[in-house]
């Protein structure tokens, strides 16, 4: 049996290559046919954590002969996306490249390090006039990024375009058309933009020129048929074993989330110091897996409080806060998934519909914190996961009565109330405890 690291098996943090699992056939074929045609730009949306930088590397992997990833950052401008591509690009054009067997014709290569030698000295320059404001050289458009790109047949991943704002991102969307146009002469040249976001248009802000020469691919939450496969094949590389209710509670608490999964199973592999593929066959039951969630929340408990307060956040002076009424009334509900109808149960929403729609939407936005998913299919809503869910309800239990405060939370033990809730699936009297909030 070949040796693995748990690490390399489980990966929570970076796109997952070894127990890759091939998504919905629609979304694979579509995905595969926009890298397959020249000149289609692609945007690939949803929500953090489902999976779509794995699914869009594995698909390059499989398809493409090479291909440069940006990772977006917040205060990235148009320019600093420029020279970070042309920057990876040195890998192609330095002289070991032909020892790698990759041919790339010598004129354009000698342009290349020509501009990159005047870059060189134009930020020299820059320095020394103490001019932080961004701009390219001059020589350094566009077009002749293009041309550098195309000539190594590679296309552009732009990871996390969503942290990129204002008219920097209306810019980029006017790049995608340059390498577009550029694609009658080079096939491979392609830009793919990568963003958390509940619609294509919020990624890329493109106009009427690219509409129908962009694919917009929206990556759903895996379903728990998914989610098990990432399990199995887990188990298969490391030569270990969840119990069936251990594999079962997995898949809920993942709420459809890759990245959960892969974080649950890995703590459960480090708690017992399984490092890499064992000798013998390791089985795991659910106390394994109540020391590995107390590890997650332990990790998690800052971020899901500052999840939270994003979510609940109102404007200074605002006597009525909506959106803590809808997770309230959400909680109440005592399902996995509720329209919005379901939630004018609630006066206060009854009487604010419109604004309460629109709150509701903002809800599945990175804006507040992406603490609901929505299913277009059914058009209705969950929370995007149990650790949020219960995490609200603890929230709310210990609030005083006033609703329209921040939240006064007391000293008490989250990590132990949490497990408990989540172990016994919510079984509290939740009218009650509004009731008394």
């Amino acid at each position: 049996m070949k040796i693995r690291k748990t690490n390399q098996v489980f990966t929570p943090s970076k796109p997952s290559t070894l127990i890759f699992v091939e998504r919905d056939r629609k979304i694979n074929n579509q995905l595969v046919d926009a890298l397959n045609t020249p000149g289609k730009q692609i945007v690939v949306f949803g929500h953090s954590g489902c999976g779509k930088t794995t699914l869009v590397l594995n698909k390059l992997n499989q398809t493409y002969e090479n291909y440069i990833i940006t990772r977006c950052m917040k205060g990235m401008t148009f320019e600093n996306v420029i020279l970070d591509g042309f920057d990876q690009l040195d890998n192609f054009y330095e002289e070991s490249s032909s020892s790698k067997g990759l041919k790339i014709n010598p004129k354009i290569t000698l342009q290349y390090n020509e501009l990159k030698s005047s870059i060189s000295l134009f930020e020299i320059n820059k320095s020394k006039t103490k001019n932080n404001i961004s701009v390219l050289p001059p020589q350094l458009t566009p077009q002749r990024l293009g041309h550098f790109f195309g000539e190594s047949n590679s296309c552009w991943v732009l990871e996390d375009f969503h942290k990129i704002i204002g008219e920097n991102k209306t810019k980029i969307a006017q790049l995608m058309k340059v390498f577009m146009d550029m694609s009658i002469n080079y096939d491979e040249l392609k830009i793919i933009a990568i963003g958390a976001v509940s619609t294509a248009r919020q990624v890329v802000e493109y106009d009427n020129e690219l509409s129908g020469r962009v694919s917009e691919i929206k990556v759903p939450i895996m379903d728990n048929d998914e989610i098990e496969k990432i399990i199995n094949k887990g188990e298969k590389l490391l030569n270990i074993h969840f119990s069936k209710d251990t594999k079962e509670k997995i898949i809920k608490y993942s709420c459809g989330s890759p990245t959960i999964c892969h974080q649950i199973c890995l703590n459960i592999c480090f708690n017992e110091l399984v490092y890499q593929t064992s000798n013998k066959k390791i089985f795991f039951d659910t106390t394994h897996l109540d020391l590995a969630l107390e590890k997650y929340l332990e990790e998690k408990t800052d971020t899901l409080t500052s999840t939270f307060d994003k979510a609940v956040k109102t404007s200074n002076g605002s006597t009525l806060n909506l959106p803590k009424e809808i997770i309230k009334q959400a909680l109440n509900l005592k399902k996995d998934f509720f329209s919005f109808d379901d939630l004018t149960i609630s006066k206060l929403i009854r009487e604010n519909s419109v604004k309460s729609e629109k709150i509701i939407n903002e809800l599945c936005t990175l804006k507040r914190g992406e603490f609901f998913t929505y299913d277009v299919n059914s058009n209705k809503y969950r929370f995007n996961n149990l650790f949020l869910k219960n995490f609200a309800f603890l929230t709310f239990k210990d609030e005083k009565d006033e609703l329209d405060v921040e939240p006064k939370r007391k000293d008490f033990k989250v990590i132990e109330r949490l497990l408990n809730i989540i172990e016994n699936d919510i079984n509290e009297d939740y009218e009650f405890y509004i009731e008394n909030l």
